[in-house]
């Protein structure tokens, strides 16, 4: 029974693999694998932030102005996606990841053309090309759904080109619709110099189609198919180069050559192969990672790894199929002209895809945020998967096992990153609800300083979207009202902090937007999870109360101004991106008393400290006692001071200077009552005292 059982699964699982469309139900199953598992939990990240920010100022025509000063032919495919998806993240998501699929299949389909004999390996190097972990920013949905139309519309134009090459007879409405699909250069210039894959592809379909035509011919015909796109290619580099220039980043390389052409090319060729290194190796070593509990908790524990055990048998059953199908085993010299011509192109692509990132001098790791620059060497790293994987021909089990294990593993890395994505977005939600509890108000042209963020995935330009949303009171213009700025930013060099200097404009601007402020009008602030959001200042919050702070930090105090905040009127999220968040948090009663303690409300702090013992609510920072012990002292609950002392004294960090300089501060201040002082004096002296001991 069992035996039938098995048979007619087996039956059935190799009809749907024999089906049309079995390789993009797999491409579409890895993808979903990789990238739709957390959809749900996901939301905007780094630059999605400004891009939402003058979506809601000027609406999806705002775009065109605001993208000018870098890609200005880039603004279509953002004034679409946030029309039709708005503040929606899940929108943006899903249209990512079809993008992506699109891609896969497109890369196989072209290669599945190329070499027509070899669907076993095509396959495999399509999985690799979906699957791809050295690119870990396609949860940054919004930014990267530019990336990924331009990247599709690069290789349909391609798909249409080798369909059309192989007709009896070229049609004039594919060669100008895969033409027209080339003008996505002028869009973003990551895949431009994949451009030049084209001849060799023309070459290769041609001398398949007319093997005996001569290479004089051959050439003749190459040129007249490739003119075309040439030209568009030849446009596009007058135009970004000569015209348009090099708004941001410079090509470095070449003012290099010109200064010292011998160190130059001694540089070049050095890092070329540390480069391979780094996208292929190094891309693929960080994903064989073995996780346990405490990287994610039980449950998403438990879940990556029935994802990764499932794929890794899931792909040995489809590519046990599709190897079986690969090139006549009977005739190793194709099978060996194929892996040589795949190793071939992936050098190609390899070099093509890297002189942007060498001309440009930009950095190639796989971290955040220059992992960005690896999404163009995909089909690069593709083939040579591809070709590696064809070396195995005769020792099947090894193939199958080694692709499945990458194909595993790398779901799980994907897995992973998502992970990280979605936390970071729960701490930009946490940083915003935070803000908008200690700081209901903040003054006009206020700018907020900081360094050493715990924000993930965000910058201060990111950061600098919310506020400015939270606080606009919805009266949007070019002139931004507040500016959040990072001070360790290493590429600036600001006189203004470096040397201590008060009373100076502050000027910034950032694309169609600007802002205009003083360094007297600052509040410095620290925020470093699982600890809450912290303004700093001179006297409640400085380097003494919070002694884990780093030298810069405590440089940021003398800038802070607290009495830019006011309790009133109270300004919330921007309810389109940020949902509602619980009171009932431990940093919702700290904010909401170190704001009592700024405007001297301690009977308000007393309030709400008992709220939060009475819930259970205990900080991870023991510092964030301090203006519930300063509001216990003023409202004289001795014995509530005494524990909140006691549960400051009982954590491993010694927090006790800073404690000490709050019970000082407290009774050198002549504004104490009169009533309390002699005992809150004798209190707090004995205290001094036992401490001393």
């Amino acid at each position: 029974m069992n035996t039938k059982i098995l048979s007619k699964l087996k039956h059935s699982l190799t009809k749907l693999l024999a089906c049309k469309f079995a390789v993009y139900v797999w491409l579409f199953l890895l993808i979903v694998l990789c990238f739709g598992i957390l959809i749900p939990k996901l939301g905007f990240y780094w630059d999605d932030l400004p891009y939402l920010y003058q979506y809601a100022a000027f609406g999806p025509n705002g775009f065109l102005e605001f993208v000018a000063s870098d890609r200005p032919f880039s603004a279509w495919i953002f004034s679409a996606t946030t029309f039709l998806f708005g503040f929606n993240p899940i929108g943006y998501h899903v249209l990512a990841l079809f993008l992506r699929l699109m891609c896969a299949i497109l890369f196989f389909e072209i290669i599945q053309l190329i070499w027509k004999e070899n669907k076993g390996i095509n396959l495999a190097a399509a999985s690799i090309f979906a699957i791809y972990p050295g690119f870990l920013q396609q949860p940054i949905a919004l930014i990267y759904n530019h990336h990924l139309s331009v990247f599709a519309f690069l290789l349909l134009s391609i798909y249409l080109m080798i369909l059309n090459l192989s007709r009896k007879k070229r049609s004039f409405l594919l060669t100008s619709i895969s033409v027209l699909l080339s003008i996505g250069m002028f869009s973003i210039e990551n895949f431009a110099t994949l451009e030049m894959i084209r001849p060799f592809i023309i070459w290769k379909v041609l001398k398949e189609k007319k093997p005996r035509q001569n290479n004089k011919e051959r050439a003749a015909q190459i040129l007249r198919i490739w003119v075309p796109y040439l030209l568009v290619f030849t446009t596009f580099v007058i135009w970004r180069v000569f015209i348009f220039k090099f708004p941001t980043y410079k090509p470095t390389l070449f003012s290099s050559f010109i200064e010292n052409p011998a160190l130059a090319l001694q540089s070049l060729v050095a890092r070329i192969p540390k480069d391979f290194i780094t996208v292929s190796y190094g891309a693929w070593v960080r994903s064989f990672h073995f996780y346990s509990v405490g990287n994610f908790g039980v449950s998403a524990t438990y879940l990556l790894w029935a994802l990764m055990i499932f794929t890794f048998l899931a792909s040995v059953g489809v590519f046990h199929y599709w190897m079986r199908r690969q090139s006549d085993p009977n005739n190793p010299k194709d099978a060996r002209k194929t892996i040589i011509e795949m190793l071939a192109s992936s050098f190609l692509l390899f070099i093509l895809s890297g002189s942007i990132v060498w001309a440009l001098d930009l950095p190639l790791k796989i971290v955040f945020a220059w992992d960005r620059m690896t999404i163009a060497f995909i089909p690069s790293i593709a083939l040579l998967a591809g070709g590696l994987l064809g070396t195995f021909r005769k020792t099947k089990t090894v193939q199958l096992l080694l692709l499945s294990l990458l194909v595993s593993f790398s779901i799980g890395s994907h897995f992973q990153t998502a992970m990280s994505y979605k936390r970071a977005w729960e701490t930009l939600e946490n940083f915003i609800w935070q803000l908008s509890w200690r700081a209901p108000s903040l003054e006009e042209n206020t700018m907020l300083i900081a360094s050493g963020v715990g924000l993930k995935y965000y910058s201060d330009n990111s950061l600098t979207s919310p506020v400015n949303l939270m606080y606009s009171n919805g009266n949007f213009t070019n002139q931004l009202s507040h500016l959040v700025y990072y001070t360790d930013v290493s590429v600036r060099h600001d006189v203004w902090f470096e040397e201590n200097i008060n009373n100076q404009e502050f000027n910034r601007p950032y694309r169609s937007f600007h802002f205009s402020g003083n360094t007297n009008d600052i509040i410095a602030f620290h925020f470093q999870p699982p600890g809450c959001l912290m303004v700093l200042d001179r006297k409640y919050s400085n380097s003494i109360t919070n002694p884990n702070l780093s030298l810069r930090q405590a440089d940021e105090i003398p800038f802070s101004k607290i009495d830019r905040i006011a309790a009133h009127p109270a300004h919330t999220p921007f309810d389109s991106l940020f949902g509602y968040q619980s009171t009932e948090t431990w940093c919702y009663y700290f904010e909401k008393a170190d704001l009592a303690r700024q405007f001297g409300e301690y009977e308000e702090i007393t309030r709400l400290g008992d709220t939060a013992i009475n819930s259970n609510q205990f900080p991870r920072i023991a510092s964030e006692w301090l203006p519930f012990l300063e509001g216990y002292l003023w409202e004289a609950n001795w014995e509530k001071s005494k524990w909140v002392i006691e549960n400051i004294l009982s954590v491993e960090d010694d927090y006790s200077d800073g404690m000490c300089y709050t019970l000082q501060r407290i009774i050198n201040d002549p504004k104490i009552s009169l009533s309390h002082r002699t005992f809150g004096d004798h209190f707090i002296v004995q205290l001094l005292l036992e401490m001393d001991k």
